[in-house]
């Protein structure tokens, strides 16, 4: 049996997520795999990502991001020491290696442009965000802010519903999830590096 993230398995998210882009994209599962290119194997296009990611809201009752990598990375690392003149420098491109695994590392050269990265995305993009806003939620505090009760999940949205005051509290957004998982895979790349410049 697999890890278990909050009350489902990650291969029943697995799974879900390749049903979702399926039908999103009018395609049998069987032509879905994690490993799918997005762009070029499935055809899709700016409106299909924003149908996958609100079809996905639904299936899953979480937030997605509304920013993409490079509009959350600069918050803190500065867009200047990310692109420069259009090109994604060798910070972003280290970001994007930690960030976003399933990116092909070979693609991430020096050259690559920002509007280039966006078709380089796969099936296993929207599953590892899914993935990452299913922990996030299955981790946040559930304790009812008013009466101490325990909150369950909205059957309907992307929030806590306390049983007892009815109190509503919305999860955290999909692009602060995402920021704060970024922060701590850098902060964990940076940690391993120094420690092997240490051993050497």
């Amino acid at each position: 049996m697999g890890e278990t993230i909050g009350l489902v398995t990650e291969e029943t998210v697995d799974q879900k997520v390749l049903e979702v882009i399926a039908r999103s994209m009018d395609r049998p599962v069987s032509e879905v795999t994690p490993g799918s290119s997005l762009e070029m194997d499935l055809g899709a296009q700016s409106l299909d990502y924003l149908d996958i990611a609100f079809s996905l809201e639904r299936e899953f009752r979480i937030q997605f991001p509304r920013s993409d990598f490079f509009q959350r990375a600069s918050d803190h690392f500065g867009e200047e020491n990310l692109v420069k003149d259009g090109a994604i420098t060798e910070l972003g491109l280290k970001l994007l290696l930690a960030g976003m695994p399933e990116l092909d590392p070979k693609q991430l050269k020096p050259g690559l442009r920002v509007d280039e990265v966006r078709r380089m995305f796969t099936v296993a993009t929207f599953i590892r965000v899914t993935k990452q806003l299913l922990e996030s939620k299955a981790n946040a505090d559930r304790t009812c802010p008013k009466c101490g009760e325990r909150m369950e999940d909205s059957p309907t949205l992307p929030e806590f519903v306390c049983p007892g005051c009815q109190t509503s509290v919305p999860l955290p957004p999909g692009d602060d999830v995402l920021y704060e998982h970024l922060l701590s895979v850098e902060k964990e790349a940076s940690s391993k590096v120094a420690a092997n410049q240490g051993v050497s």
